[in-house]
């Protein structure tokens, strides 16, 4: 099956890829059926292996790069957090078809959270700060910037450009009045603490009882400000559930105003610049950045 591409120089990744690189890298799991999953993800091809593992193909230039950098991230978290991330169990080569570094993970049970339809809002909340309580307690030494993980200023100019182009969708006038506070928001007086950096409702995986069961995708982590893990107070919790996760990271993790006022910032720059790039390829993507927007327009300054 060969997706609707969405960048420009991305390059077709098929079931009969994975197959391949498996059986001719991996001969021992050669007899496990091979099939591709859906995913919200823009820069990997994912298939699950079997019934326990998942082979992440890269289809975009340079993202065979950022295979072992996440690989690296993985092996030092892993056994850190108390739900359940991808373990690393192998790491592929590029062949004569195929160009990039490529890795299988271990499969992660759970169903993305559906923000309408949480089963256990207060619940997700506890389990969500708790993860990331125990990622501020881990060294930092080493590690490298989250994708987030400094300022919204390299993003002024691009969320106010882009944003014009949701004139008449969105109420922008609002939107730009919470961008420009966020950026006029003090910065992070501490030292940086590790970040997932990536909280959308795609990385998450709940249980049947609602619960959060696991974290996956890791490429974005790394260590910095803090603000942008807050991309999952507008795109994981319903207004009323949104209140209650910011009322325990206070009394958690000390948020302060100022922190909040910048992870909007992250909420709406990822919103924004997502949603007309993606408008024609990536459905699930359109619809997490659309529901974020309609939350963000609500708020106040």
């Amino acid at each position: 099956m060969v997706m609707a591409k969405m960048h420009a120089h991305q390059i077709d990744v098929t079931d009969d890829d994975a197959r391949r690189l498996v059986a001719t890298q991996f001969p021992q799991w050669a007899h496990e059926s091979v099939r591709r999953v859906p995913s919200y993800g823009t820069t990997n091809a994912m298939f699950k292996l079997g019934a326990d593992k998942v082979v992440r193909l890269p289809f975009i230039p340079g993202d065979g790069v950022g295979v072992p950098v996440e690989t690296a991230i993985l092996e030092r978290i892993g056994d850190e957090l108390p739900v359940a991330v991808p373990r690393v169990l192998a790491t592929g080569r590029p062949d004569e078809r195929y160009p990039y570094t490529w890795n299988v993970l271990s499969w992660v049970e759970g169903e993305m959270p559906v923000p309408e339809a949480l089963v256990d809002a207060a619940g997700l909340a506890d389990d969500l700060i708790d993860v990331l309580a125990r990622l501020r307690e881990l060294p930092t030494e080493g590690v490298r910037v989250a994708q987030r993980g400094g300022t919204l200023a390299p993003l002024a100019d691009p969320v106010h450009d882009t944003m014009s182009e949701l004139d008449g969708e969105f109420d922008t006038d609002a939107l730009h009045r919470l961008w420009d506070d966020a950026l006029g928001a003090p910065l992070w007086p501490g030292d940086p603490v590790w970040l997932h950096a990536d909280l959308l409702p795609s990385n998450l995986l709940v249980d049947g009882r609602g619960r959060l069961a696991g974290l996956i995708d890791w490429a974005a982590a790394g260590v910095g400000d803090p603000s942008c893990e807050l991309l999952a107070a507008w795109n994981v919790f319903p207004a009323e559930s949104r209140a209650l996760f910011r009322e325990r990271l206070e009394a958690r993790l000390g948020l302060d105003d100022a922190t909040w006022r910048r992870g909007r910032g992250w909420a709406i720059s990822q919103a924004v610049l997502a949603l007309p790039y993606y408008r024609a390829t990536n459905a699930g993507m359109v619809e997490m950045a659309t529901r974020a927007l309609r939350a963000l327009e609500q708020e106040s300054v």
